[in-house]
């Protein structure tokens, strides 16, 4: 069973509560996110080893790249034999190709570490907790994966098969024939199961809320055209109805419309359950359990004269004083050629990203600024409410000097894979007609390049077209895709310098030629964007997060990462306050409980840190003017009158 869904939404939440409800089975609850937040919620220390969190309730965080290393020690020899025989590789070119470290092999990794809890019989059922659609969709397309995998080191034994059967007359199987038909077993047996609809069922989380609703429908979509349909939608933290309130109507009025739009559209066919939204945050095994108790409830819409659009007042509760965006971002942008947004799933990147490329661009009209999305599951166009593509173009009503753009990875892979296979096969041609696996081996190593790298391509294409603006807004995707695409450079680099060392160790033997040239641009070009990304007077990291526990724990981490990869991060975005308190308890209790975590955050945040509030509104800002209208409403609160200082400060004092 599989809890999928955009980031924020609840998955987390949902799976737990769904997999402590089932008391009458042995249960193992999985997080495939990198960005791991399942511990978190249990209020348990997870590892990649499971751990009875409950009664019949098992919990683990899959950890992919030592479930990688494992895998690897296991196979390495076998598969280094594979690599050896198709292509004109010696053993040292091939040890060197297998050390090389692979960030991203999650979806590849993740998928067979499942498989294999299911294999054990240790359990009954089996619960995972997915990563956000984009990260989730790779995932469910890993039997996809390893089965091209299977079929390219298939291609790559065939001429020693045939060697091997011809002169050696050696009847059985090698350990290198054993390794291609269980990664084409696993692909086969793992791509019947996700399609099992007795075996395996999904369940797909959203808010009832716009930008999720549209995610919904596109992950859903994605879903169904590969045979793994969605028996049910789950719209987690739906507001209950406590009574007349100038804060909690609109929200109520819209969350209606969204569920009457859901139930119409993706409903037809799939159950819709509602989940309230709890006044406390859920979190540790029995409020998980109350919640999993709980059943779904109908809302009355509020009556009308409640349902009238929040504005912001001037002053915040806790003494924020107004700012407009201009006071936030003149320093914090200042000179800054590049600028990521970045945070938890659903804490609202986009929105803030997309606000300030429109500040930046209405306050410098000289300047050109391109708004970059790296997001597989793309959200800019939903909230500009206008089509955008690969191809950077202007947007409705937006400033002339602004361009938007959502990266297509795959189509930024074709292009460079294009070049590299015809200097590959050049090379090979070049050992003669007679060497048959080197002729079909070499293009294949293209296949067996690190997972991520066709993120990475686009991203350097961008980089490389920065002579054409003057700031690039990038909008990440959530921390675990994230965080890997900043990590990418460091391995591409890596695995781009061995090739060039087995290059130049064949050179009396082939002319490099067009693939030396191809190999050494884009070494560097991967050597300028990490000089880039580290130098703090260029690129700056500015974290999204919201005055939650969950949230406020990941940025923690988040931030912790970001120092590590030596990454300025000189702002932290606190979203959606509920900075103007209504007169319900429902909204009293969470501004309550938002102080409390705005503490935290400013500790988190440390000196040399700015914290930013932007204002909850309803419905979500979209479109140009109310971008324009939601930002200059954006808060900084008062500055405490001992402010903490950063972890760094600390460590000196």
């Amino acid at each position: 069973m599989l809890f999928a869904g955009k980031g924020g939404v609840g998955k987390t939440t949902c799976s737990a509560a769904y997999a402590l409800s089932r008391h009458d089975r042995r249960v193992l609850l999985v997080s495939t996110d990198p960005a791991h937040s399942l511990g978190d919620a249990l209020g348990a220390r997870l590892s990649s080893k499971p751990r009875t969190v409950a009664r019949a309730l098992d919990a683990v965080e899959l950890d992919a790249p030592r479930a990688f290393a494992r895998w690897l020690k296991q196979h390495r020899r076998p598969l280094g034999d594979v690599i050896e025989h198709g292509t004109w590789l010696d053993r040292e070119d091939v040890e060197a190709l297998l050390d090389l470290s692979i960030p991203g092999v999650d979806e590849l990794v993740g998928i067979i570490e499942i498989a294999r809890f299911t294999d054990s019989g240790a359990y009954d059922l089996i619960v995972v907790d997915t990563a956000p659609t984009g990260h989730t969709l790779r995932l469910l397309a890993a039997p996809e994966t390893v089965a091209a995998v299977a079929d390219v080191l298939d291609a790559l034994q065939e001429p020693h098969r045939i060697i091997r059967d011809q002169l050696a007359r050696v009847g059985r199987a090698e350990a290198s024939d054993q390794l291609i038909s269980l990664l084409a077993a696993q692909a086969r047996d793992t791509s019947s199961l996700l399609r099992d609809s007795d075996s395996t069922a999904f369940h797909w989380v959203t808010l009832a809320e716009d930008l999720a609703s549209a995610e919904a429908a596109d992950g859903i979509a994605a879903l169904d055209a590969g045979a793994m349909l969605v028996s049910e939608i789950v719209v987690n933290r739906v507001l209950p109805d406590y009574g007349p309130c100038p804060l909690c109507a609109p929200r109520r009025a819209d969350q209606h419309r969204v569920i009457a739009d859901l139930r119409r559209g993706l409903g037809r066919g799939r159950r819709v359950s509602i989940v309230a939204a709890a006044m406390a945050e859920p979190r540790g095994v029995e409020a998980l359990a109350s919640l999993a108790d709980r059943s779904a409830k109908a809302f009355a819409l509020p009556r009308s004269r409640e349902a009238r659009s929040l504005q912001p007042s001037d002053h915040g509760s806790d003494g924020a004083r107004r700012l407009q965006p201009s006071d936030q971002f003149s320093d914090i942008a200042q000179g800054a050629s590049l600028l990521f947004f970045g945070g938890k799933g659903g804490v609202g990147k986009t929105t803030v990203s997309a606000a300030t490329a429109l500040w930046l661009a209405q306050a410098a009209p000289e300047r050109r600024v391109l708004l970059l999305s790296t997001d597989p599951a793309h959200s800019l166009g939903d909230v500009f409410q206008a089509r955008i593509g690969d191809t950077a173009g202007a947007i409705p009503h937006g400033p002339a000097n602004l361009l938007v753009r959502e990266l297509d990875a795959a189509r930024a892979l074709a292009v460079r894979r294009t070049v590299f296979e015809a200097a590959l096969d050049e090379i090979a041609s070049a050992f003669g007609a007679g060497a048959v696996a080197a002729s079909g081996g070499a293009s294949e190593l293209m296949t067996l390049a690190p997972p991520g790298i066709d993120e990475l391509f686009g991203v350097v294409s961008v980089v490389d077209a920065r002579a054409d603006f003057d700031v690039i807004v990038v909008d990440t995707a959530p921390t675990g895709h994230a965080l890997r695409l900043l990590e990418m450079p460091d391995a591409a680099r890596e695995w781009v310098q061995v090739l060039l060392r087995v290059l130049l160790k064949y050179k009396t033997l082939v002319r490099p030629g067009q693939l030396a040239a191809e190999l050494v641009d884009f070494s560097k070009a991967i050597r300028g964007l990490q000089t880039l990304l580290r130098d703090p007077a260029q690129t700056r990291f500015i974290v999204v997060t919201r005055a939650a526990v969950v949230p406020r724990l990941e940025t923690v981490r988040l931030l912790a990462q970001l120092r590590r990869l030596l990454l300025a991060t000189p702002a932290l975005v606190v979203n959606a306050r509920t900075l103007v308190p209504g007169r319900c308890g429902w909204c009293r209790a969470t501004a309550a409980a938002e102080r409390r975590e705005l503490d935290a955050l400013r500790r988190v945040c440390g000196r040399g840190c700015a914290m930013i509030e932007t204002p909850l509104v309803a419905p979500p800002p979209r479109g140009v003017r109310q971008l324009n209208e939601w930002a200059a409403t954006w808060l900084q609160p008062k500055a405490p009158t001992s402010t903490p200082s950063s972890p760094r400060t600390r460590a000196r004092a």
